[in-house]
């Protein structure tokens, strides 16, 4: 599944201790997936179909969906307690950018929270899970600014952002992937830069950052 990430995530996956690295890769490999319902655009209700088969197979546990598929049996396989429920949030978040009305300040809060708290609570230790959220949610509305096409969108989810609370992650290896994410979208946010995906400015703060403890 690695050869499904794109460049950041895969990135980041190298500062994961090296027996976290599969579940790293498995829960960024679920968020593309969500994240490709939602892009292939078309009619809203048979993405909402599409992400309910994962909400049923991930969340709700239904034994009799996604066999053979890779994803579902490594989930299946290594799942920890408690990824079920960020599952349901990460799966909810991608849920609101759904139909074809104008987002609203309230959408945008609730796809960062469950988005990002969802995903950054599959990858980490979720008795940080206030620090998870508030950093996730920042880091979403931040990768959401820029991926979309939409420049209204993207200065308005950049406001959500910087209106969040800055979160400071515990130093540490095992939150190091999550707190460089954190660090590069907080440092765009702070200073009202709208990224234009991974850009090679990300990538020089990246491995600077990546030095420090």
């Amino acid at each position: 599944m690695r050869a499904e990430l794109s460049p950041l995530p895969a990135l980041l996956t190298a500062y994961a201790r090296r027996e976290a690295q599969p579940w790293h890769i498995l829960s960024w490999t679920l968020d593309q997936r969500l994240a490709a319902v939602v892009r292939r655009g078309g009619e809203p209700t048979i993405a909402a179909i599409r992400l309910a088969w994962w909400d049923a197979v991930l969340v709700e546990g239904d034994q009799a969906k996604g066999r053979g598929e890779p994803l579902v049996e490594a989930w299946r396989a290594t799942a920890p307690a408690g990824a079920a429920a960020c599952a349901g949030l990460l799966i909810d978040g991608w849920r609101t950018l759904l139909g074809s009305e104008a987002l609203t300040p309230d959408d945008l809060l609730h796809f960062g929270a469950k988005r990002g708290g969802g995903l950054f609570g599959l990858i980490a230790d979720t008795a940080h899970s206030d620090i998870l959220s508030q950093a996730g949610s920042i880091w979403a509305l931040w990768d959401l600014a820029g991926h979309t096409g939409d420049p209204l969108l993207a200065e308005a989810a950049m406001a959500q952002a910087r209106a969040r609370p800055q979160a400071r992650f515990p130093a540490g290896r095992g939150l190091k992937p999550l707190r460089l994410l954190y660090q590069l979208a907080h440092a765009d946010v702070r200073a009202g830069r709208i990224p234009h995906g991974f850009e090679p400015r990300h990538y020089r703060a990246l491995l600077w950052r990546s030095l420090l403890p």
